[in-house]
């Protein structure tokens, strides 16, 4: 019992901190967030064009939402997918750096209060 207590919290524990990098994620690679994106952590980020609002693997947008399945996004009428540091899919491409997110649909920088000082 106590071993399965244990790998529960350890689950939990793991979900809460992969969360903010898919929020990120989103915000950068796949939603159209303008040029910049204050992320608190929390499943909330501040954008040019909204608030986004990450509830599990959904991700509630001004113009709807955007759903995960792996490591594909769907919603707003566009699928994209990624592949390591690179986004492809109906809106075009992205490539992340860190927290630089490019491509033909635009440009993202994500400020976060979680990175390391």
């Amino acid at each position: 019992m106590k071993a399965i207590t244990t790998i529960a919290v350890m689950a939990m524990l793991m979900a809460s901190v992969m969360g903010e990098d898919e929020l990120d994620d989103v915000s950068g690679g796949v939603y159209d967030s303008g040029s910049a994106v204050f992320s608190g952590g929390k499943g909330l980020a501040i954008t040019q064009h909204g608030l986004l609002v990450e509830d599990g693997i959904l991700t509630l947008t001004p113009k709807g939402t955007i759903a995960r399945c792996g490591d594909v996004y769907y919603g707003n009428g566009q699928i994209t997918t990624k592949s390591n540091f690179l986004f492809y899919g109906s809106q075009g491409v992205k490539v992340q750096d860190g927290n630089y997110y490019a491509g033909k649909s635009g440009s993202t920088y994500i400020f976060s209060n979680n990175e390391e000082e």
